[in-house]
């Protein structure tokens, strides 16, 4: 089953693809809070702190371009309410390509994250950007 979110499709492995965007994709969640499918339900519902890390490539020569882009939204992201973590790191051994990992304190932290005015131009932005899949894993932590 795929979910579209402001140009990207959530598939069953939690990879989001490229796509067209459309405004119907936009927040279809009876709250209206959160894009249909980029979130797992399970890590909306959280009560406790969730992580996610995903990996991205830059089309050619659009490099500097979605790094200039995702510099951009760091400070903003830094100042979120809920915010713990937010790490971006390029790969050296693949030009182009960024390592992204985000810590949350709740599952509403990163709702109230996705409907930020900034993220959502970021990920309107990001199909004419990113070649591929933007790959995503979702994390709990390990409790003693």
């Amino acid at each position: 089953m795929n979910h579209a979110y402001s140009g990207f499709s959530v598939d069953e492995s939690q990879k989001l693809s490229a796509s067209a965007p459309t405004k119907e994709a936009l927040m279809s969640t009876p709250e209206n809070t959160v894009p249909d499918g980029l979130v797992p339900a399970d890590v909306l519902a959280s009560t406790t702190p969730v992580a996610v890390y995903g990996f991205a490539r830059a089309k050619a020569g659009k490099e500097q371009e979605l790094a200039n882009l995702i510099r951009s939204i760091i400070p903003e992201v830094r100042a979120e309410q809920g915010y713990e973590q937010y790490s971006v790191h390029n790969a050296t051994q693949q030009p182009g390509a960024f390592a992204f990992y985000e810590r949350w304190s709740t599952g509403a932290d990163i709702a109230r994250h996705l409907q930020q005015p900034f993220m959502q131009i970021y990920f309107g932005a990001l199909p004419d950007l990113v070649e591929g899949d933007l790959e995503a894993e979702w994390l709990w932590p390990l409790s003693a």
